[in-house]
């Protein structure tokens, strides 16, 4: 149940974004680690600590967190010892793509972010998370078959004419909403 629910931001068809600030501990960090975007305040740290509660995370980050930060080593120490991951470490890890001076900041930026996606093409927007996340447990030849047959399906639509029509005319485009389904 837990683990379906933690998958369910990775499942979205539409991206995540998680603003972390003061502690993201145990559960937390499993959850950051299924979205798609993250950021965290200066004072922010992210930290395992099931280990110090007699039990192994078993909701996603421990499959999800080693394959971020691409570090076997650093996720053994912080899963095995409990040690606080700072901001500017998860930055350079790739844990985080922004660190923001605090929590209003943060928020305002990923507001303007989720502004920056909404305004793209939402069947482009899903076809680059599905394709993201296809990759990342798949090899190249196999992602890039995935990704011709998915594309030959979904760019029956408008969303590439309409892209195109404003570039041209360089202006701003409107898309139709994405129905309610599991694309």
């Amino acid at each position: 149940l837990w683990q379906d629910a933690m998958s369910s931001l990775e499942n979205c068809s539409r991206p995540i974004i998680a603003c972390s600030h003061n502690g993201c501990i145990g559960a937390g960090l499993e959850m950051v680690s299924a979205a798609d975007i993250r950021f965290v305040t200066a004072d922010g740290y992210y930290q395992y600590k099931e280990g110090d509660v007699g039990m192994a995370a078993d909701v996603g980050g421990l499959q999800r967190f080693p394959k971020i930060v691409g570090n076997q080593s650093l996720v053994r120490e912080l899963v095995f010892t409990g040690r606080k991951l700072l901001p500017e470490e998860a930055l350079r890890l790739g844990l985080v793509s922004r660190v923001c001076k605090d929590k209003d900041d943060m928020l305002a930026e990923a507001v303007k972010v989720a502004e920056q996606i909404a305004a793209k093409s939402p069947i482009a927007t899903v076809g680059a998370k599905k394709f993201l996340n296809y990759t990342r447990d798949h090899n190249v030849a196999d992602s890039l078959e995935y990704a011709i047959a998915w594309n030959m399906a979904m760019l029956q639509g408008s969303d590439m004419l309409r892209a195109m029509q404003g570039a041209m005319t360089k202006s701003k485009v409107s898309y139709p909403r994405l129905p309610n389904s599991k694309l």
